[in-house]
């Protein structure tokens, strides 16, 4: 188990407990300027304080939980737009957005998710064609941003 995993171990129940979904961990950066970013939901939104409450309540725990040994620094954000969509919840909170599914052998499509189940997801495209994939062969899924 990575860092990031471990720590959404960890902290997921705490922060819930603090009103907000964990969406992502990322341990980003070169070695002298790591970023430790925690990715956080609420249906209201997001906003400075809820950033704030999230990055006091993390900052004193990650120093008792002393899992990392180089120093970094801690983020505390919402998610954006462009960001991957991770997590069986992430998928079901945008079923109704148009989205962009990259497959590891190379192949992508665009269509909204229609269901999701532990081991597969299933898709419809704009043409109403279903389409099931096994999570194990998605590489990036992501909201299809249209202009």
């Amino acid at each position: 188990m990575n860092l990031t995993e471990k720590l959404k171990e960890l902290l997921n129940d705490d922060i819930e407990n603090l009103g907000y979904e964990l969406v992502d961990i990322e341990f980003i950066g070169p070695k002298n300027e790591k970023r430790l970013i925690f990715y956080i939901y609420n249906e209201s939104g997001i906003n400075i304080d809820d950033c704030e409450k999230v990055s006091t309540f993390l900052d004193e725990k990650l120093d008792q939980l002393d899992l990392i040994s180089t120093s970094y620094y801690l983020e505390v954000s919402s998610q954006d737009l462009s960001r991957p969509l991770k997590t069986d919840r992430d998928l079901i909170r945008n079923m109704n957005e148009l989205l962009k599914v990259k497959l590891k052998d190379g192949s992508e499509f665009i269509a909204f998710t229609k269901q999701v189940n532990a081991d597969n997801i299933l898709f419809i495209s704009q043409d109403d064609e279903e389409i099931k994939i096994d999570k194990s062969d998605i590489k990036e899924i992501k909201i299809e941003i249209v202009f």
